[in-house]
């Protein structure tokens, strides 16, 4: 099965991609609109100038903000340096029964297999979009990587987990809550999460926080994620304890939050 896979390299997708590429589209059609206004006499020239230029700019600046985002967050070394962080707070052992929600295509899934000896990751994700209409793109990452016999992959919503009670030493959540839209449904998902847990289990979380750069980079769509502040006052909520916060930081900063679920 090595000698199969050798050469191969995983492919994880494009986090997002086609909003992104939307804006470039969008871009690309205020640059047309600002091309025809230049070749018109006024008003009409100075609309559509007054249109087209900031469209433009606009939609270039995120679509190209995008790439800068995407190569700061999934190149080798920012990997390696953010799940080197997840591993020392996580405090993982390596025998380990793992939850990985929303796991996609697998890369956190694989990334904490690594990091496994007896224990065992089970991803789980609604399939659609990036993430592949099925788990099968995550299993075969899996193989390439090394860790089929370490992890599975299945459908499963965060929002009513497939599992009974008290079935997960550790539940990762990376990149995923702040796909949820509404607090109360990330309150829902975050009882089940807690729901799921072992007493003294761990929850593991990840999400790009909102800061003045983010604005800077993103423009508006800096408000598709939240402060730290919300994360902290999410996880309280839940009853979750000990928590440890850590911000990374990059060009967006990063924050890690690891909770415990009481003992008793």
């Amino acid at each position: 099965m090595a000698e199969e896979n050798k050469g191969k390299k995983p492919n994880y997708g494009y986090t997002a991609v086609k909003y992104f590429a939307y804006m470039g589209v969008i871009g690309f059609i205020g640059l047309c609109v600002a091309l025809i206004g230049s070749f018109l006499t006024p008003p009409l020239s100075t609309l559509l100038m007054l249109i087209g230029i900031p469209v433009a700019f606009v939609g270039f600046w995120i679509a190209v903000s995008y790439v800068v985002l995407y190569n700061s967050l999934f190149k080798r070394e920012a990997q390696e340096k953010l799940w080197g962080e997840i591993t020392k707070l996580s405090k993982i052992r390596g025998d380990e029964k793992i939850l990985d929600v929303g796991c996609g295509m697998g890369r956190a899934s694989i990334r904490l297999a690594k990091q496994l000896t007896t224990g065992k990751v089970t991803g789980i994700d609604i399939y659609g979009g990036v993430s592949g209409t099925s788990p099968e793109p995550a299993r075969r990452n899996a193989k390439i990587e090394g860790v089929a016999d370490r992890v599975e992959f299945k459908y499963g919503n965060v929002l009513d987990i497939p599992f009974k009670d008290n079935t997960f030493d550790v539940v990762n959540a990376s990149s995923v809550l702040h796909e949820i839209h509404g607090l109360e449904n990330q309150q829902k998902a975050m009882q089940e999460i807690y729901r799921v847990l072992k007493p003294g289990g761990k929850f593991v979380t990840l999400e790009i926080l909102r800061a003045p750069k983010l604005f800077f980079l993103m423009l508006f769509f800096g408000f598709v994620w939240s402060p730290k502040e919300h994360w902290t006052n999410l996880i309280k909520q839940t009853g979750l304890e000990n928590l440890r916060a850590f911000v990374l930081k990059a060009l967006p900063d990063i924050g890690i939050f690891v909770a415990e679920k009481p003992r008793k």
